[in-house]
């Protein structure tokens, strides 16, 4: 069998050849369409909107973030611009009493310890950025008052300075000095633990 004699079979078995095929019946086909009122129901492909789903997404997420921003400002009040301010005061010192260098059991025994930018200074008042906290309050601001009575440092607004006091008050030979690298060490050995 060759090609052709296959072509001519093929043909010949083909239902939907044009003269085996009977012509459709097209009267009767439009007559059924014109009087048919019945409007078929959606078959499983067709798409239904998802409006209403699409809103209940978008408010569920709504929902979810505005949880989120709230839960965050409850958790850190202390933090927030509205927070008092901490407020340290320098003792005075006896006027014969020299200060010794600062060392790692003497910044261990203070209740707070920071590193901070002055931001202003006003009297006897010293207004810090808190840059990193040692130990102690977790704020952003702390106010030092008196500071006539601290010894050999003089704050100088933009400049950082470590602070450390004990219960609030801050010794006048307490460690309180401009942060330079040698003393950033003693600080973070004196409170690595923490």
């Amino acid at each position: 069998m060759n090609e052709d004699e296959l072509l001519a079979r093929l043909r010949a078995a083909d239902p939907a050849l044009v003269g085996v095929t009977p012509a459709p019946d097209v009267d009767r086909l439009l007559e059924a369409v014109m009087t048919t009122t019945r409007v078929p129901a959606p078959t499983s492909g067709t798409r239904r909107p998802r409006r209403p789903l699409l809103l209940a997404t978008a408010a569920a997420v709504a929902l979810t973030t505005a949880g989120a921003f709230a839960w965050q400002a409850t958790r850190s009040p202390a933090s927030s611009p509205s927070a008092a301010p901490l407020v340290l005061r320098v003792q005075a010192a006896d006027g014969t009493a020299k200060c010794a260098a600062p060392s790692v059991a003497m910044l261990r025994a203070n209740t707070t310890a920071f590193e901070g930018a002055v931001t202003s200074v006003t009297g006897q008042l010293v207004t810090f950025r808190v840059e990193h906290w040692y130990r102690g309050e977790d704020g952003r601001t702390v106010t030092v008052n008196h500071i006539e009575n601290l010894e050999g440092v003089s704050f100088r607004t933009g400049e950082s300075y470590l602070v450390v006091a004990r219960h609030g008050r801050i010794d006048a030979c307490g460690g309180t000095v401009w942060a330079e690298p040698t003393m950033r060490d003693l600080y973070r050995q004196a409170f690595r633990d923490q």
